[in-house]
Formats: structure tokens, sequence, C-alpha cells
């Protein structure tokens, strides 16, 4: 069972590189399993990871083999530690979600797929140095209520109940961010209202697809 995490992570990380989302050793995958959490390795160039390049971490970070974890674990442990829901975290740097985090701009509620969220808007964390505890403080306090926000000045994170649940929001999130960053440029926005978000938001209690 541990491999096929293992694996997971190594495929998934290599697909990000495919999408363009991370070049080099850019982002980080982690999966949470019982009481460890498997995570990317520091400073391992996407391209060249393996099964056995990956880090095993418990809850409060101790290192549970010899292989140093990805320099923004601070970040993945502090969601883990708060959000009990969430096994899987991703975090890359897209480059329409990359373009809104420099602009330390959220997205508002001028879609409805917003909603799949889990609210009326996707946040923008404070800035904060990478690898910080600060950052994971801002990172957390933006993704409150959230399955996942945009890093001010650094790229996007995402997370869900599965690896899948959050990839699929990682390029749903860069979707809308391209979206977005046009309509915000145009001064046209035609934002939904908070009660037609709402209803967006009850309906995606039971969206499956």
């Amino acid at each position: 069972m541990e491999n096929l995490y293992k694996k997971k992570i190594v495929k998934n990380y290599k697909l990000l590189l495919q999408l363009g989302f991370n070049i080099g050793s850019e982002g980080n995958i982690s999966v949470r399993r019982g009481k460890h959490i498997f995570i990317t390795p520091s400073g391992i160039n996407s391209k060249d990871l393996k099964t056995n390049d990956i880090s095993i971490i418990d809850l409060k970070g101790v290192l549970k083999n010899q292989i140093k974890p990805s320099s923004e674990t601070a970040m993945h442990l502090m969601i883990y530690q708060k959000r009990k829901e969430i096994n899987a975290i991703i975090h890359c740097h897209s480059n329409w979600a990359s373009i809104l985090s420099c602009l330390r701009q959220k997205i508002t509620s001028f879609h409805y797929m917003v909603a799949e969220f889990g609210g009326s808007d996707i946040r923008c964390s404070k800035y904060a140095t990478f690898g910080s505890k600060k950052l994971a403080k801002n990172v957390f306090d933006a993704s409150i209520s959230r399955k996942g926000c945009i890093i001010a000045n650094h790229g996007q994170i995402c997370f869900g109940k599965d690896v899948d649940e959050a990839l699929h929001l990682s390029i749903a999130l860069e979707k809308l961010s391209k979206q977005f960053y046009f309509c915000f440029i145009s001064n046209k926005i035609k934002n939904l209202t908070k009660l037609q978000m709402n209803e967006a938001l009850k309906l995606f209690e039971t969206y499956k697809n």
C-alpha cells in the first residue's frame, strides 16, 4: 500500500511537469496515510523523481526515512494538522494562477464554478517567504473553508480527499485563473450575486462530476 501512494505522487508530479504547471524542482505533492505523510523530496527535478525518492514524515514533521522532505513541508503539515478531512495536497506554480498571485488578486464570484472550491471566492494569501512557517500560516488562513487558494507572489495550492481530487482542483484553478484574468483586465466583470452563489454552493454539496 505504501508503494501505491508513492507511485501516485510520482505520476502526478510528472503530470504537472507535462502540463507546464511546474519546471525543475518547483512545486510539491503530499498524501496523508494514517499518521504518516508521503511528500515529494527537497530539490529534485520532477522528471527524475522515482518512488524511492519520496520522503516520509509523521504529522509532527519527524522524518521516518532518510530523505529530506520538500522545503514547503510546514505548509503541508499545518493543513493536515488542522483539516482532518484533507488527505492530499498539490502545490504548483502554474502560469495563470501565478499571474494572479503577483497581482495579489483573489478570484471573485465571476463564474459559478468558483463554488467548487467551497465558497463565493478563491482567496489570495498574504505574502511570506517560501518555506517559512509564516507562509504556512498565511496559506492556511486564506484557505479556511476552501479547497485551495492562490499564494501571493508564488503560485497556487489545492487539496482534497485524495490526489485525484487535488489534481482536478489544481487544473480547475488554473483554468479559472486564466478566465478571471481576462475578465479582470476588461473592467467589465459581472459577478454573480450572493444568492446566486449560495444556490451554486448548495448544488455542489452533492455534485459528483
